[in-house]
């Protein structure tokens, strides 16, 4: 420890000082007597404040040069860290949300399909068959073209238009299976333009959805479906070979 050096220092009145001066001397010596200590620090104090000054830190322990940087730094890094875990967080509800809602969704949608098709097949009447949303009925009465027409008009339907493959395939599995003699009229005509078929609804045959059979099994070439070969086949009818061949629309008489 360094060596420290005390002096008393004791001020007196002057006899050429003036009257105000001595007033003030001695006011203040009439208080308790002043002692003013003077520090002497010796060399080795000197040195040591002198490390003091070059090495501020080393006064201070709990001081550590550069912990201030560290510490921002790993503050940083937790922080990204902690924010990347919540942005996974948020993008695992948002992914699980999703597909909650789309299971609910489809959920949704197959239930009203169903109910709408359990609806429809309500309504269908007796002797009647549901399929994707319409009634269909295959009679057994032996009837031309017109007639069948008139009789499905008055059971509040007209003769099939075949609108699909699906459909298609529909009805010839239902008909396939029977007796060829028992054909079933469609709804398609060329009465009013030799060769032009529209359906019952005036709609035009579509050339992606026609199924004529090809070959009736006598010659490719020269009886290939739509034939006219005897005078008036101006309608159209199906269930010969239905059961073999999606592709069984016979052109037959009236």
């Amino acid at each position: 420890m360094a060596e420290m050096i005390y002096s008393n220092v004791t001020f007196t009145p002057h006899p050429n000082r003036d009257a105000g001066l001595r007033s003030n001397v001695n006011e203040a010596m009439e208080h308790e007597e002043d002692v003013t200590y003077s520090e002497v620090r010796t060399g080795a104090g000197q040195q040591a404040n002198a490390q003091k000054e070059s090495n501020p830190s080393s006064g201070n322990p709990s001081a550590k040069v550069g912990s201030k940087v560290v510490t921002t730094e790993k503050e940083s890094a937790r922080v990204t860290f902690v924010s990347l875990v919540c942005l996974c967080v948020i993008l695992l509800v948002l992914s699980i949300t999703l597909g909650v809602l789309y299971a609910e969704e489809a959920r949704s949608r197959a239930a009203v399909a169903q109910m709408m098709e359990n609806l429809t097949a309500i309504r269908c009447a007796s002797g009647w068959e549901f399929y994707n949303g319409s009634c269909y009925h295959f009679s057994e009465d032996k009837l031309t073209w017109e007639q069948s027409q008139y009789a499905c008009i008055r059971e509040g339907g007209h003769l099939v238009i075949i609108e699909s493959q699906q459909e298609q395939n529909f009805i010839r599995l239902k008909v396939g299976n029977m007796n060829d003699q028992n054909n079933y009229w469609i709804g398609m005509t060329d009465m009013k333009v030799e060769g032009v078929w529209v359906w019952m609804d005036n709609t035009p045959l579509n050339d992606s959805i026609k199924y004529w059979d090809l070959n009736n099994g006598t010659d490719v070439s020269a009886y290939p479906e739509p034939n006219d070969w005897k005078p008036g086949e101006d309608c159209a009818q199906m269930g010969r070979r239905c059961s073999g061949q999606i592709s069984c629309w016979l052109r037959q008489c009236m």
